[in-house]
């Protein structure tokens, strides 16, 4: 039996204009292969969890493509149970 998959969660602050709190601007991101969930606080920023394989790059990249620019804040961090 394998271990179960560690994931692990990058946080992103937005930079200008969208509106993080609407899940359409986050249904890119949360397409992405290995996110398990994206999480947008009021504050400007947005936690996504994945399992270690999905890049700054990417996330970003899915981001603006919904029209939210972000920037990474951050190295990835270990999901606590």
């Amino acid at each position: 039996m394998s271990a179960p998959t560690p994931f692990v969660r990058s946080k992103y602050r937005t930079l200008e204009g969208g509106c993080v709190s609407c899940s359409g601007d986050l249904a890119t991101v949360q397409s992405l292969p290995g996110v398990q969930n994206v999480d947008a606080l009021a504050s400007g920023v947005v936690l996504v969890t994945h399992d270690g394989t999905v890049t700054d790059d990417a996330v970003i990249d899915a981001a603006r493509k919904a029209g939210l620019t972000v920037a990474a804040a951050g190295p990835a961090r270990p999901v606590r149970g």
